[in-house]
């Protein structure tokens, strides 16, 4: 059974020394395999993770990477998991008061409810 690697790049923050082509040559000689440009720009390369590449082809891929620091790979550290703040008691629906508010709790402040009771309130906030 094949394992991939995957990488993505975001091409709309090349440097400008280069631009995406070079990045993208550079990563194809190292082995990187396109598989999609999305309308954002953002590039998807996948390669065989038991591929053996030369110290040429290493050296590629690091100078592509230098050239753009936000090109990301398979080994970044995930992010942590963000706990919901908000719960509704009546049907167990959760916001974690990132982005646009829950549309449950829209509707309640929109019908004059106070949402500070729908915080989730732990031991540190009950002391």
């Amino acid at each position: 059974m094949i394992e991939w690697e995957y990488r993505k790049i975001f091409l709309n923050e090349t440097s400008r020394r280069g631009d995406d082509i070079d990045l993208l040559c550079a990563a194809g000689e190292a082995g990187w395999e396109l598989v999609v440009i999305l309308p954002n720009n953002m590039a998807y390369l996948k390669r065989t993770s038991v591929h053996a590449l030369s110290d040429e082809k290493e050296t590629a891929v690091g100078q592509a990477q230098s050239e753009h620091p936000l090109a990301e790979t398979s080994t970044a550290t995930p992010t942590s998991e963000v706990k919901p703040k908000y719960r509704n008691p009546e049907t167990n629906e959760t916001w974690s008061g990132r982005g646009r508010m829950a549309t449950w709790l829209k509707r309640k402040q929109d019908a004059g409810e106070d949402i500070e009771k729908y915080l989730i309130r732990t031991r540190v906030d009950a002391d």
